[in-house]
This record gives C-alpha cells, sequence and structure tokens, in this order.
C-alpha cells in the first residue's frame, strides 16, 4: 500500500517540512512526528492550522505557548545563572564547619518546578 508524504507548512519561516506518513498515528503504534503536536500544551497541530516554531525543533499551537515557553526557558536561564554565582562565590568564600565537622551541601539546581515553589529566591 503506497502511502501519501504530508507536507506542513511552518509560519515563521514560510518553509514546508516532510511531517511523517499519513496513516501513522500514535493510536496505531507509529510514531508521531514533533510538529503533529504542540511541544507546550500536547494539543494537537492539524494540517490545516499555523505551526509556530522556537529553537528550531520545537512546534508550537500559538504564538501564546510559544511565548509562554521562552519566558520559561528564560527564567530556568537566570536561575542557572543566579546558581553558578552562589557556588563562584561560596567557594571564594572560607567554608563554614557544622558542629560535626561536616560541610553543608550546595542546595540543588534550580528547576521550573522549582521557580514555582514559595521558598526559592525572587529577585
Amino acid at each position: 500500500m503506497a502511502t501519501e508524504a504530508r507536507y506542513v507548512k511552518v509560519a515563521s519561516s514560510g518553509r514546508f517540512f516532510l511531517a511523517g506518513e499519513q496513516g501513522s498515528t500514535a493510536g496505531e503504534g507509529g510514531d508521531r512526528h514533533f510538529l503533529d503536536a504542540c511541544f507546550l500544551c500536547k494539543r494537537e497541530i492539524t494540517p490545516d492550522r499555523h505551526i509556530f516554531m522556537y529553537r528550531g525543533d520545537a512546534a508550537f499551537c500559538s504564538e501564546d505557548c510559544r511565548q509562554d515557553q521562552r519566558s520559561m526557558d528564560a527564567a530556568l536561564k537566570a536561575a542557572r545563572r543566579r546558581q553558578r554565582y552562589l557556588l563562584r562565590r561560596a567557594a571564594s568564600l572560607p567554608a563554614p564547619v557544622s558542629a560535626a565537622g561536616t560541610v553543608p551541601a550546595m542546595p540543588p539546581r534550580p528547576t521550573i518546578a522549582g521557580l514555582a515553589h514559595p521558598s526559592f529566591p525572587a529577585r
């Protein structure tokens, strides 16, 4: 049985990309293509809708979803930058020793889930 190739136009670039086989869906056991669903909300992106790309391989169903991802990436980048700063600062200071004679551990690296936590230091 011959299969048809499906091309998807990416709104941000005006280019067309091969989006996989017409009959292949996740329900039939086939692999889904990254242009088939929104990277953030996982909503299906049908062939008649615009696709908003970010960083080359992340497809979004709307400009809002793409902007939300950009905002999360920026917040995570800022948190990583702050973590590096704190690590460098802690390395330059003499290490405090507890009564038990051990050096306290550095807090874990920041994540998106950690950004929502009330104990995360606000900037």
